[in-house]
């Protein structure tokens, strides 16, 4: 056993060598820089909509305790009581990834299970590892077996649909996280940024300038097309933002 003890279920272990963050794709994912992450769980898979009936069965969005002073007032403004799609059979199945939700409400639920939102850095090591491979699968062209996208930002249906969490069972990371490219993106804790030059240590960076700024979101969607999915690529989103594009996963910082 390491001295970190096992992963909680449903998480694993993420730890190792410094990693290059970043990439001279877009001016938005430069510079490449060394970082160093300390170790930290994260969940495998997505969060789910049979995870995230337990918030809404347990009428989380009515207790306080969970959720930051502007998202209380987000939610309380338009009457908020549960994802989007919480209806949709498009989007609702159990084992489907929950969509539909704000910054806010991942955030909120991550307190609710005693975790946090990833940081984008821990994100993109959980995605790529040290090989710095192109996508979390590797560097193989990315297709409909890989992943739930849409090639030129073009989905072939008209009526989208997410795809279960192991539907591409070969869209899988180095640390085993499965479904990180495709399907639905995921918020992550930082605000955006236009670069990486505010990085000046490299060691756990995380980008914090207002909780009602633009956040982070990685992974790509069902939206968007192979380049979305590369493990060093950046959107962002305000925190509002309730559409079918974006959820999340968890991790538990040691």
């Amino acid at each position: 056993m390491n001295k970190y003890g096992d992963a909680p279920s449903g998480m694993t272990l993420i730890i190792g060598d410094p990693f290059a963050r970043g990439s001279d794709h877009c001016p938005d994912e430069a510079p490449v820089m060394e970082v160093t992450l300390h170790p930290f769980f994260m969940d495998v898979r997505p969060v789910l909509n049979r995870d995230f009936k337990a918030f809404v069965d347990g009428d989380c969005y009515q207790k306080d305790e969970y959720w930051c002073e502007h998202g209380l007032k987000f939610i309380r403004k338009f009457g908020i009581l549960k994802p989007l799609y919480w209806n949709d059979v498009n989007w609702n199945q159990p084992d489907h990834p929950v969509t539909g939700i704000s910054w806010y409400e991942a955030s909120a639920y991550a307190r609710f299970v005693g975790k946090e939102l990833p940081t984008e850095a821990q994100w993109e090591y959980a995605a790529k590892g040290n090989d710095s491979r192109l996508y979390p699968w590797g560097n193989a062209p990315a297709s409909p077996k890989y992943a739930n996208y849409a090639p030129d930002c073009d989905p072939e249906e008209l009526v989208r649909r997410s795809t279960p969490w192991d539907h591409h069972p070969q869209n899988r990371s180095p640390f085993g996280c499965m479904d990180m490219a495709g399907n639905v993106a995921e918020w992550c804790k930082d605000n955006y940024s236009p670069n990486y030059r505010w990085d000046t240590t490299g060691i756990n960076p995380l980008c914090i300038t207002d909780v009602t700024d633009d956040h982070i979101a990685r992974g790509g969607s069902g939206l968007h097309d192979e380049d979305y999915m590369r493990c060093t690529s950046r959107d962002a989103y305000p925190p509002t933002v309730r559409d079918n594009i974006v959820g999340f996963r968890c991790v538990i910082n040691l």
